[in-house]
């Protein structure tokens, strides 16, 4: 017999206006494991009038998501181990669903009481740029310097954003609401510093997954860093054949995170090609690495725009285990290599690229 700490778990309540009314609705409890992979719990269809009941176990407290089958409709709960949640409110209208019955998702729920205001005034300010934009008495200059304004003032309400979910962390240090916010609002960051800056605002004792994903996070930043040896990576082209960054040691290698579908990228087709015809017989290549799950569209990428250089991937999107060791998590993503490897610089754009080559290539 083996004896574990888990507690039961329940999240029951009310659910209106949750997906089709003419046709049975299936209702899912999710959470994420320490990998990040979103694990189903426990599923059930609502019934006729609303209701539902899910049921789980967990020996700590962590967050799960009341989800719909395509995670169109995605609620997020803290849930403590012993918990019997009750849900109330409506689908369409996520942010005024009632949840009682825990005592660290109250805590969250004052978090976001803190943001409000925030979110109040950046959607005027949405308002507004929209309204200017499709006013057409506004002379151009003029409008363009309305919107640079209104821009500033948005970004303005994001910092003041940051300075509220700093001072929440600081005034909760061993909450793993906390420990929550800190790994949301570091998954895009690359800047070490800022991340380590971060993470010494927890509790040092506390070391729950969502830490552990920030730690993790932040040792994968650390590798990609200019100054770091690019990490091994071997990926299928486009008929099958591996080919690894080492093979192109002794060149001055660019290392292109890209999709086909993203409009960023193929923004930056033109300056690749200027640079690849100009430096590509002095020792420059690029390797183009695919984050599409489509082979088709990847292949018709490459032939359409005419990507004359070496192409690679793995068909799994950002959950590409090569993506995931270098932590991007956006496209255009780029390195640029020396001949041993090492990082030179990271996300080169536009005509910085060709600057820098210049610099590096007779």
């Amino acid at each position: 017999m083996g004896c574990s700490n888990e507690k039961k778990i329940q999240i029951s309540g009310t659910l209106t206006e949750f997906g089709n009314p003419d046709e049975p609705t299936m209702l899912y409890l999710k959470t994420r494991n320490a990998e990040e992979q979103l694990l189903n719990i426990d599923s059930t269809f609502i019934a006729d009038n609303g209701t539902f009941v899910l049921k789980g176990k967990s020996a700590a407290t962590d967050v799960y998501f009341l989800a719909d089958r395509d995670d169109v409709f995605v609620l997020r709960i803290f849930v403590d181990p012993g918990n019997k949640i009750k849900i109330t409110g409506t689908a369409t209208n996520i942010p005024g669903i009632v949840v009682e019955g825990s005592t660290t998702h109250n805590l969250y729920n004052e978090y976001v009481a803190l943001l409000e205001p925030l979110k109040e005034k950046q959607e005027h300010i949405r308002e507004e740029y929209y309204s200017i934009s499709y006013n057409l008495s506004i002379p151009e200059e003029k409008l363009v310097q309305m919107q640079e304004e209104l821009i500033a003032k948005f970004e303005q309400v994001e910092e003041d954003a940051k300075i509220i979910m700093k001072d929440f962390i600081v005034a909760h240090p061993s909450s793993i609401v906390a420990a929550y916010l800190l790994y949301r609002n570091t998954q895009t960051s690359n800047d070490v510093a800022e991340i380590e800056e971060k993470l010494q605002l927890l509790n040092p004792e506390m070391n729950n997954k969502f830490v552990m994903l920030v730690k993790d996070r932040l040792e994968r930043v650390k590798g990609k860093a200019v100054g770091a040896t690019f990490p091994t990576i071997e990926l299928p082209d486009p008929d099958g054949k591996i080919i690894s960054v080492e093979s192109l040691r002794g060149k001055y290698v660019f290392v292109d995170f890209w999709a086909s579908w993203c409009r960023p990228c193929l923004g930056e087709i033109p300056s690749l090609k200027k640079v690849y015809e100009k430096f590509h017989d002095k020792g420059f290549e690029i390797l183009s690495i695919s984050l599409d799950d489509d082979k088709t569209a990847w292949k018709n990428g490459i032939t359409t725009h005419e990507l004359n250089w070496l192409h690679v991937s793995d068909l799994q999107a950002f959950n590409s285990p090569v993506a995931k060791k270098l932590a991007v998590s956006y496209v255009p993503h780029t390195f640029l290599l020396d001949p041993n490897g090492v990082i030179l610089a990271v996300d080169l754009r536009g005509e910085e690229l060709e600057i820098k080559l210049t610099e590096l290539i007779p």
